[in-house]
């Protein structure tokens, strides 16, 4: 098993196992878009098939609803040796709920994934990197009260959907209110751009670019995040009725982010790892009953 350290780094290629019309936007009703045809077995199957050509184990964040209807997925994922995370249940952001709220969330995907996998959830994933600087506090609690022990759900930075300015952007075991949480945070890359802040993604920059900031950050000692939605390599997917210019954002670069993925891979081989790959020492513990 690959152990992060500063010399030796281990690079996250990550996966949110979500339906084409699981997003955030303001004004977006989810629920007008259930029950519409979804391809997510077959997309999910290419990028298993993509991470068996290079021999890289992923960490996959599947949501709670998406595995109860779609359990096949789950299992696909977890027999071919990679790692099931929670990305919660119903891809709701999580400053819309309140503290009791995230916990019952929390729980009930972690409980269906362990129910499919026979395997402790160790990581999570927020769905649209809510997490604030108000909800904190609780929200590390609330981790570490289900037995979580990696988070990848904060951006260091601003956008116009999510973001904490100022959060510290190595991988660490985060301080709140003077506390060090027992969960470590894997925060998302940030680029810097146009005097704003843009995540690291994989279809929006070209394979070279990618390829150029993990050799640059793994100098430094420095872990690289990649996250990939399935709709991502999806040209056929229905389209969300949005507002330009976030109709552009969400679907710029779909086109060729498969074979960036491909080609990042190539140039990079052994070079990727699982989010609980990073922890000093993954524990072998039972599911709970």
């Amino acid at each position: 098993m690959a152990t992060w350290s500063e010399t030796n780094p281990v690079n996250l290629l990550t996966f949110d196992v979500e339906e084409w019309y699981h997003a955030n936007y303001e004004g977006m009703n989810q629920s007008a878009y259930a029950g519409r045809p979804t391809r997510l077995e077959a997309l999910v199957g290419r990028l298993l098939d993509l991470c068996a050509r290079h021999k890289v184990k992923s960490t996959f964040f599947v949501l709670g609803c998406v595995a109860e209807a779609k359990p096949s997925i789950v299992r696909a994922i977890h027999t071919a040796g990679h790692e099931v995370a929670s990305h919660g249940y119903g891809h709701q952001i999580v400053h819309s709920m309140m503290p009791d709220q995230f916990r019952t969330d929390l729980k009930h995907s972690c409980d269906i994934l362990e129910s499919i996998t026979g395997a402790k959830i160790l990581a999570y994933r927020a769905p649209s990197f809510s997490v604030t600087s108000d909800t904190l506090r609780w929200f590390y609690d609330a981790l570490e009260e289900a037995g979580i022990l990696c988070s990848s759900s904060i951006f260091p930075g601003r956008t116009f959907l999510y973001g904490i300015p100022g959060f510290p952007e190595e991988v660490h075991y985060p301080v709140v209110y003077g506390r060090r949480v027992g969960v470590l945070e894997i925060p998302m890359p940030r680029v810097r751009a146009f005097g704003r802040d843009l995540g690291l993604y994989v279809r929006l920059f070209p394979a070279w670019f990618l390829r150029r900031r993990v050799q640059r950050d793994n100098r430094l000692g420095r872990v690289v995040t990649f996250y990939v939605h399935p709709r991502e390599i999806d040209l056929q997917q229905p389209r969300l009725r949005l507002r330009w210019p976030v109709s552009l954002i969400h679907y710029w670069g779909i086109a060729g982010c498969e074979h960036k993925l491909d080609a990042l891979l190539t140039s990079l081989p052994g070079r990727f790892g699982r989010v609980c790959d990073l922890l000093p020492r993954t524990p072998e513990v039972p599911a709970r009953a």
